[in-house]
C-alpha cells in the first residue's frame, strides 16, 4: 500500500502481516518526527531496531532547509524558538494526525510521537497540550522549551507514558535542557523513563534497546 495524498508528504512501513493479518481495532503506530535538517526517510530506518507488529508513518516536515532538508519551524537561536512558529507547528501536526486515523489503519488508542531533536521537542510539547491523542512519547535529544505559552492539560497528562533519552556529550542540544524537561515532567506527574547516554547528539543502539524495552512494556508484548 503506498503512502496517501496527505497534507504533508510522508512514507508509511506497514507490519509484516500487513494486510492479510490487520487487527479490527488498527495496528499500533508510531508516528515519526524528524529533527531539524532532515526529512522523512530519516527515523523509517529505526524500525528494525524496535518491537514488530507496528505500522510508522513518517511526515516530512513542512520548511525547506536545503536539498532534501527540512525543518518544522525556523530557527534564529537554538533554545529559543519563536513562540507563534512552534504553535503552528503543533496545529499542523494535528491536523496530520487527523488525517492519518482517517487515511491508514490506526489504532486511536495505540499511537505513539517518537521524535528527535526538533521533532523531540514537538512531540513533547504536542502531548502535553493533546494528551487524550497519544499512547505515549518517545523523546531523543530533546527539550520542553522555555518561552513558549503551552495550553497544558495537567488532568489528562497526568500517568501519561513519556521516555526521554538524552547524550551526555550533546553538545546541540545541552544535556541540562534535558534535565530541566525531566524535572518539569515529574512534577506533572506523567509516568516518566528518563536516561542519559554516553552519546552526543545521536541515538545510539543503546539507547533504541531501552526504547525498544519501553515501547514492548506499554505495548503489552
Amino acid at each position: 500500500m503506498a503512502s496517501k495524498q496527505l497534507s504533508l508528504q510522508h512514507v508509511v512501513h506497514f507490519p509484516d502481516s500487513f494486510p492479510n493479518q490487520e487487527p479490527a481495532s488498527g495496528y499500533p503506530t508510531i508516528l515519526a518526527l524528524h529533527g531539524r535538517g532532515s526529512n522523512e526517510q530519516d527515523l523509517i530506518e529505526l524500525a528494525p531496531h524496535l518491537p514488530d507488529g507496528l505500522l510508522w508513518i513518517g511526515p516530512r516536515a513542512p520548511l525547506v532547509l536545503g536539498p532534501d532538508s527540512y525543518e518544522w519551524f525556523r530557527v534564529r537561536v537554538i533554545g529559543r524558538p519563536e513562540p507563534e512558529q512552534v504553535l503552528s507547528a503543533l496545529e499542523t501536526i494535528d491536523h496530520f494526525i487527523d488525517e492519518i486515523l482517517l487515511a491508514y489503519p490506526v489504532d486511536p488508542q495505540k499511537l505513539f510521537l517518537f521524535g528527535f531533536s526538533q521533532g523531540s521537542l514537538l512531540s513533547l510539547c504536542y502531548t502535553l497540550t493533546q494528551p487524550s491523542r497519544i499512547a505515549g512519547v518517545i523523546a531523543q535529544s530533546g527539550y520542553i522549551p522555555n518561552g513558549v505559552d503551552l495550553d497544558i492539560n495537567e488532568a489528562d497528562v497526568k500517568n501519561k507514558p513519556f521516555i526521554l533519552t538524552h547524550g551526555g556529550q550533546d553538545t546541540m542540544i545541552p544535556i541540562d535542557w534535558a534535565r530541566a524537561s525531566r524535572d518539569r515532567l515529574q512534577k506533572l506527574g506523567v509516568d516518566l523513563t528518563y536516561q542519559e547516554f554516553q552519546m552526543g547528539h545521536k541515538v545510539s543502539m543503546e539507547s533504541l534497546s531501552v526504547i525498544s524495552t519501553w515501547l514492548k512494556k506499554h505495548l503489552g508484548q
